[in-house]
């Protein structure tokens, strides 16, 4: 970044963030230039209850503190846990079997032997097949940086957000960062397909 550049804490990135504005009825939107995510909006209320919350993580210690954060937080009334991008398909595909949603899935984007990208398009290929009429909501989470090669792929996701785990993957800092980019990615703006 030059010297004199101004940056913004990106809540997705985690990170000091150059940005790039896009100009929005009203005013000019400051967004997260690695992410995308709107920084410039007020910080979405937190969600809570969700009927169901499907999580993927290979990382079994990870994937524990996910699921006790999620119930601490009132997040959901649910959470199921995979521990492999298979895993999850199988464990969605049985839910949409019995008619029962899947309010958002977090899915980690660095696991074997399915990536959570792979993952995230395979359950748009089961949801088109199954004719759903919306797609569920899918938050990314890696302890890598976004490149620009992995975001055309979350864009093919939609809609998706990312989340990287990055230095603050301890509950109290993560928790709220969580709220926030959920929050976002609940907006009805994002909830277009």
């Amino acid at each position: 970044m030059a010297a004199n550049e101004v940056t913004h804490y990106c809540p997705s990135c985690g990170e000091q963030v150059s940005t790039y504005t896009v100009p929005r009825a009203g005013g000019i939107e400051i967004r997260c230039a690695p992410c995308g995510l709107p920084l410039s909006l007020e910080a979405s209320p937190p969600l809570r209850g969700l009927a169901c919350i499907m999580i993927a993580d290979d990382d079994r210690f990870f994937r524990s503190v996910l699921v006790d954060l999620l119930n601490e937080r009132g997040m959901t009334t649910t959470v199921i846990a995979a521990e492999s991008g298979p895993h999850f398909l199988t464990l969605a595909v049985e839910r949409f079997r019995q008619n029962l949603p899947i309010k958002l899935a977090i899915l980690d984007i660095i696991m074997d032997p399915l990536d959570g990208i792979s993952t995230a398009l395979a359950l748009r290929a089961i949801e088109n097949g199954l004719k759903m009429a919306q797609p569920t909501p899918v938050l990314f989470l890696s302890a890598a940086r976004l490149e620009d090669a992995t975001y055309r792929l979350l864009s093919q996701c939609r809609p998706a957000r990312y989340l990287n785990k990055g230095l603050d993957a301890t509950p109290d800092k993560l928790g709220p960062r969580l709220d926030n980019v959920i929050g976002h990615l609940f907006r009805p703006e994002h909830q277009q397909t």
